[in-house]
């Protein structure tokens, strides 16, 4: 029997966080899976994000998981995502440098704001399974590379609109799959720790 193959990819600018790294490289493998490490670097977000999708479909992977490199994963993220079996399934973690309660994950509404984040927690006491979501930061997001092959590319990029406000690229990116069928989930027990500098 052919295992399936994840790629675990990094999108960067410069370099990826000791911690990081170590994370990925100490995860659980899921049974039946190969893994497989890339990262790319020297391009904003965006970029760097559409040259991982690239490079998941040219390698015929079967999933990839997108960390950012500022981002330390828990060990069995890959088994925890997995479970979800969904077109992209998303950890989380709370927002960089933030002193609030908000995450990177939205519930269903209107737009992606404040009132739309799911709180930390909502996603430690409350939330007891895999949940439906309208999208969220893909620090952690296991996605599925057939998404891909569904949607128009650019898969990833930043829109400005009229009032100076920013859709970022990952949220542009769900809106986009959300679009084109495919259904995102979040698994409350994936929880990340964004990786923070010390500053003197």
């Amino acid at each position: 029997m052919v295992n399936k193959k994840i790629l675990i990819a990094v999108p960067t600018f410069e370099n990826i966080k000791p911690e990081c790294f170590k994370s990925i490289y100490g995860l659980k493998r899921p049974e039946g899976y190969e893994l497989y490490f890339d990262y790319v670097s020297g391009y904003d977000c965006a970029k760097a994000r559409n040259q991982i999708a690239k490079n998941a479909m040219a390698g015929n992977y079967d999933y990839v998981l997108m960390v950012d490199s500022d981002i330390q994963l828990p060990r069995d993220v890959l088994i925890k995502l997995l479970e979800c079996e969904s077109d992209i399934a998303l950890g989380w973690y709370y927002r960089k440098r933030t002193k609030t309660d908000q995450t990177i994950i939205f519930t269903f509404g209107k737009n992606f704001d404040d009132h739309n984040c799911i709180t930390g927690q909502t996603m430690i006491h409350e939330v007891p399974h895999s949940i439906d979501v309208k999208g969220g930061g893909l620090g952690i997001a296991l996605i599925n590379v057939n998404v891909f092959s569904k949607l128009e590319y650019p898969y990833f990029k930043f829109v400005t609109y009229e009032d100076d406000s920013v859709l970022s690229e990952d949220l542009y990116f769900c809106n986009l799959a959300s679009e084109n069928g495919c259904n995102i989930k979040c698994n409350p027990s994936v929880k990340g720790n964004h990786i923070f500098d010390i500053l003197m």
